[in-house]
């Protein structure tokens, strides 16, 4: 029995009158003397999931580039040893002390994306400086003006190239895709329509309506003329890809900080 329970039967054996009353009163102050003591609480501290962690990985610079397959190897026949012994130099002053610093400094996918810009642009600048003193319109403002569009267009595709045909891919189409989307809108703009064209709808004249002979041609050296020099570009990508000199973007982790 209670304390309470205790208090209520003593009084009740020695004043029955008021035994009912002073029981009850004592109740509620029992009541509220133990309703101000601060109870005891079990506190349960559950401790963090290990998954819930967020896990820093870090980025390295990583081992020496491995040679990357390619879906599509372009090939120039003997030509092919010789760009590959000096491109395997370039490689290996990439791969020195001094290259693993330059690497350190920009970080590791940004010395690759200049290491693609470089190879893009020196492979480029061969077939676009032929067939630019090939060009009966050269020596000419907008010649040099479109030269330099050129080169700038292929330090681009060169970077693009790199992230659109990444490690793994087997669909050799890809290739022609990105090399296609660089081309073809360039030949396209270059094309002068000549005064005698109507708009809504355009026509210009046999054999198309839309294009003329004169367009039709236009449109052909400006393909000739861009295809030779992003060609060579994609040449010497892949080349470079294939010994190791260069990495392709493989879309992990690790490489999404760029």
């Amino acid at each position: 029995m209670g304390s309470r329970g205790v208090h209520c039967v003593l009084l009740h054996r020695h004043r029955k009158g008021t035994a009912i009353l002073t029981c009850v009163c004592i109740t509620l102050v029992a009541t509220f003397q133990s309703s101000l003591q601060t109870p005891a609480v079990d506190v349960f501290v559950v401790p963090p999931s290990r998954q819930s962690r967020s896990r820093r990985v870090p980025v390295a610079a990583g081992p020496p580039l491995s040679p990357s397959k390619s879906p599509w190897n372009p090939s120039l026949g003997p030509l092919d040893g010789v760009v590959d012994e000096q491109l395997t130099k370039l490689k290996d002053v990439a791969e020195s002390e001094v290259g693993r610093n330059i690497a350190s400094l920009f970080g590791a996918e940004r010395f690759e994306s200049v290491k693609t810009s470089v190879l893009a642009v020196g492979f480029g600048a061969v077939p676009e400086a032929i067939t630019a003193w090939l060009d009966p319109d050269r020596l000419t403002p907008r010649w040099e003006f479109q030269l330099d569009m050129l080169a700038l267009q292929i330090l681009l595709f060169g970077l693009v190239y790199r992230y659109a045909v990444r490690e793994g891919d087997n669909n050799p189409h890809q290739s022609w895709g990105v090399l296609s989307a660089f081309v073809l809108p360039r030949a396209l703009f270059l094309v002068d329509l000549p005064s005698d064209c109507t708009p809504a709808p355009l026509s210009c004249g046999t054999p198309l309506g839309y294009f003329n002979w004169a367009m039709l041609a236009q449109a052909v050296k400006q393909v000739a003329l861009g295809g030779a020099a992003l060609g060579g570009a994609l040449y010497g990508l892949e080349r470079g890809f294939s010994v190791g000199l260069v990495r392709r973007f493989s879309g992990l982790a690790n490489d999404a900080k760029i």
